[in-house]
């Protein structure tokens, strides 16, 4: 029997309350924007899909504190590192959060969210949440976090799962660097 866990969960829960894989960890810990992260291990691109004005789901909205009938933008992206994807993500933008200088995230199209969050004035994440689902249909059960950010002062999730061709490319890519020290020696 798995541990508890590691079993497929409806519930997001704050990052720092599991236990996780150190490797995973490191990923889903870091503060830092991961499009620049990710963009160390190949070729980085954003594939657009959904992208659409709905209702966000009852966690959402409550993660968000946004009244029942209040909808949002609803952005949905894989990210892939040369040609494979490696995280889908989905961004739930409050309309109200898309007013003012904050309007140009209502139009990244095949350009990283992250990037942008970046930017100056650089976001907050004032709360991180982990839990392992599937990211949708097309997607197997794996590690995602769900970061809630203030840009400008107005709130806005980015929930990205951690497809396990990332972790394959992370270990690959450790393994080589193991046998070139090896080499050296």
């Amino acid at each position: 029997m798995l541990p508890a866990a590691l079993h497929p969960d409806s519930l997001w829960r704050p990052l720092e309350q599991l236990v996780l894989p150190p490797v995973i960890r490191d990923w889903m810990a870091d503060p830092d924007s991961l499009t620049r992260r990710l963009k160390r291990h190949g070729h980085f691109s954003v594939v657009p899909g959904l992208h659409a004005i709905a209702f966000p789901r009852a966690d959402e909205r409550q993660l968000l504190a946004l009244p029942v009938r209040r909808a949002a933008l609803i952005r949905e992206v894989t990210l892939h590192l040369d040609g494979t994807p490696v995280v889908a993500a989905r961004s739930v933008l409050p309309l109200t959060s898309l007013a003012g200088a904050n309007r140009s995230l209502g139009h990244m199209g095949s350009r990283s969210l992250g990037l942008e969050l970046y930017n100056r004035p650089v976001c907050q994440r004032d709360q991180v949440w982990a839990r392992l689902a599937s990211p949708g249909q097309n997607h197997p059960v794996c590690w995602g976090r769900q970061s809630r950010f203030i840009k400008r002062g107005a709130p806005l999730l980015v929930a990205e799962y951690f497809l396990p061709a990332l972790w394959e490319k992370v270990a690959a890519e450790g393994l080589q660097g193991a046998n070139s020290r090896q080499l050296h020696v």
